[in-house]
């Protein structure tokens, strides 16, 4: 069969985790559940879903993707025994973090461990190449919708096509994006050298350091507060907060303009379609941010939103192209992007039939960005936030002092 075109996203992230040499992308999925289940019909949804999303049933490499011959048996729902309290066993462990093969088998896996006849954990690993944060909540309601269906009426789902995410790739490569604007926007802009000067230890190279950044009743009410008074969304202050911190960090003279160039992830889901469509549909912004520091918080906050907005009208061209246009090269031991800000809403769901089932934590191994920032809203209380550095771009002490930047930051703009 003839490849499919892979987006430019899918190829970058094949030639790092190739080059890596360990399972970047794996992105896991976890859920308690608790009643009667039918393992049989969660099966069969399973493979319902996998059959109708073209980029869930293919294999990869660089050449493109190759989609399973129709009729080709899928990969079985894996079956074991697990212990109540012992969610992070060993066996859990080692299917999140196992490599795929992906020149031999599809990118998405899945585990069910029972304890008794109304006790299991359904675990789940989607690579990063079929899927992003988006398709994982497709995923999980379009598999509670073929469970519940196939519980109640005995008969599979109608397998209705799904939007084919190699359309939208085929269209990318088709696609002349104007370079530039992005070209002006990053004007001066280099690769800045990280600031970790002595390698880890070998166990800990290329992993993720957490490092916890709550925000209290006080500091999540300010946020809201300043967004209001300078009518933007609570994400501009966060981000803002991080670009200050972050050009704390190379500042010159008090009364000169600051300069900060943050990343911005944008989901390139702008049709119903898109939106319906199971595949990595992201792209990474660069925002170039200049500002005063003595001008007032909400003039400061509204011209980091005005960057962002900016930045996302032309979120099109794909970002290795982006840095193609602005001329920026990556060299050893620099990154042409260091700080990466998330404020992520999307909490995938499981609703099955008889039964409930109660999402897991799922902590970040690997590295694939030197400096996440990721933020959350609570269905109630306070935010939440963590920064995630890479350990062979910042040592646990330089991680904190960062953390401590962005606390004065954000004090600094809402108090």
């Amino acid at each position: 069969m003839e490849p499919r075109p892979l987006s430019n996203m899918q190829q970058s992230m094949l030639v790092h985790e190739s080059l890596a040499n360990r399972p970047l992308y794996n992105m896991p999925l976890g859920f308690r559940i608790s009643g009667r289940l039918d393992v049989l019909a969660l099966e069969g949804a399973l493979h319902h879903v996998i059959r109708r999303h073209p980029v869930l049933h293919s294999t990869f490499d660089m050449a493109g993707a190759v989609p399973l011959p129709h009729g080709e048996p899928l990969p079985g729902l894996a079956l074991g025994t697990w212990q109540e309290g012992d969610e992070q066993t060993p066996p859990v462990a080692e299917f999140w973090q196992r490599p795929f093969d992906l020149r031999r088998e599809i990118p998405v896996r899945a585990l069910l461990m029972s304890s008794s006849l109304e006790s299991h954990l359904l675990v789940l690993s989607v690579h990063h190449v079929a899927g992003d944060s988006w398709a994982l909540t497709l995923l999980t309601r379009e598999l509670g919708d073929a469970y519940t269906h196939i519980v109640r009426d005995t008969n599979p789902p109608v397998q209705a096509p799904a939007p084919d995410f190699f359309t939208y790739a085929a269209q990318e490569q088709a696609t002349s994006e104007d370079e530039a604007w992005w070209s002006e926007s990053l004007g001066g802009h280099q690769p800045q050298p990280v600031p970790r000067v002595d390698p880890p230890a070998d166990d800990d190279r290329g992993r993720f350091h957490p490092t916890s950044l709550p925000l209290d009743a006080v500091q999540t009410q300010g946020v809201k507060r300043l967004a209001r008074a300078a009518r933007v969304s609570p994400t501009a202050v966060l981000f803002t907060a991080v670009s200050m911190a972050v050009a704390a960090e190379n500042s010159g003279a008090a009364d000169q303009p600051c300069r900060s160039v943050v990343g911005l992830p944008a989901a390139l889901r702008d049709t119903r379609d898109l939106q319906e469509t199971m595949g990595p549909l992201l792209n990474t912004l660069p925002v170039s941010t200049t500002w005063h520091p003595d001008r007032p918080a909400q003039e400061i906050v509204r011209a980091h939103a005005a960057a962002m907005q900016s930045a996302l009208t032309h979120k099109q061209l794909p970002y290795t192209r982006i840095l193609k246009a602005a001329r920026i090269r990556r060299t050893p031991g620099a990154a042409p992007l260091l700080h990466l800000v998330n404020v992520d809403t999307e909490i995938p769901k499981l609703r099955l039939s008889g039964a409930r089932a109660t999402g897991l934590p799922m902590p970040a191994l690997w590295a694939t960005f030197p400096a996440l920032w990721e933020f959350t809203w609570g269905t109630v209380g306070n935010m939440s936030g963590v920064l995630r550095t890479d350990t062979t771009s910042f040592t646990a002490d330089q991680a904190d002092h960062m953390a401590g930047a962005f606390r004065s930051s954000l004090a600094r703009l809402i108090k």
